[in-house]
């Protein structure tokens, strides 16, 4: 399982929750990092480290592009987020329709901050290719989880968007929040998945095998490494558990726990 190829490194930089900095020889991609809200339940980024970020502190300088998946609030905060632009005008974001919609009704969005953004969504499971600022992505439309509350699925209405970018030849494919159904879907109206993958951001309960297949998702995206994201801070010593026995059968699963922490991934 997970064969290696190339010769090249993906440093890759915790932010929290689904929030990380990809760095490779010549890029850097920011995805889902700017949010200060928790629910109380999901790690959030401390003010210092948005304070980093939204100044181009090491490493945060010289970010090539911006992601955003969704919308909820613990991965967008639109004030931040629309700041961030303001004070980088060389980085285009590029999210749905949806999250733009979301981000103008809460902010009055500067026509030269407009002009960062890239809006891309595509039909309920299907792709678009494009280039932005240099840098090889296909978007996804990929259906966000379902959360139930008294019977009904209060996220039906959110739309999520999942990334594969190519960052000097290494792809990487960053989930947003999805289940195993959003993966079907896909292959349902799609017949199969074509692309390759060399590292994974995956929304952590797609490999838990009581909420998901792990087998299945994991064959299906054919990655070489997997990074689980969006655990709770309050799950993380449980999981710590499950992740030791699914490397048993697939070894090259990494998670994170603080911001800031980090990990260099090397392909020989």
């Amino acid at each position: 399982m997970f064969p290696q190829s190339g010769s090249k490194e993906l440093h890759i930089t915790y932010i929290a929750n689904e929030g990380f900095l990809l760095s490779t020889s010549n890029k850097k991609v920011i995805v889902d990092a700017l949010f200060k809200e928790g629910y109380g339940f999901f790690l959030t980024p401390p003010k210092s480290l948005i304070d980093s970020i939204e100044n181009a502190m090491p490493p945060f300088d010289n970010i090539n592009l911006y992601l955003l998946t969704h919308h909820h609030a613990d991965h967008c905060d639109p004030v931040l987020l629309t700041n961030f632009l303001a004070k980088r005008k060389n980085i285009p974001l590029v999210c749905s329709k949806p999250s733009l919609d979301f981000i103008n009704s809460k902010v009055d969005i500067s026509d030269s901050v407009k002009d960062q953004i890239v809006e891309e969504t595509p039909p309920m499971n299907q792709s678009i290719s494009t280039v932005v600022n240099g840098i090889p992505i296909k978007i996804f439309s990929l259906k966000h989880l379902s959360y139930y509350k008294n019977g009904v699925d209060i996220d039906s209405g959110m739309f999520n968007i999942s990334f594969l970018f190519d960052m000097d030849d290494i792809k990487i494919f960053h989930s947003g929040d999805i289940m195993k159904n959003a993966l079907q879907g896909y292959i349902e109206q799609n017949k199969k998945w074509t692309d390759s993958i060399d590292v994974a951001f995956l929304y952590f309960e797609l490999l838990d095998s009581s909420e998901s297949d792990p087998d299945y998702v994991i064959k299906m995206l054919n990655p070489k490494y997997i990074v689980l994201m969006h655990i709770p801070p309050s799950f993380i010593e449980a999981w710590a558990k499950k992740i030791e026995q699914l490397k048993i059968k697939y070894p090259n699963i990494i998670f994170f726990v603080n911001p800031m922490d980090s990990q260099t991934i090397s392909f020989e």
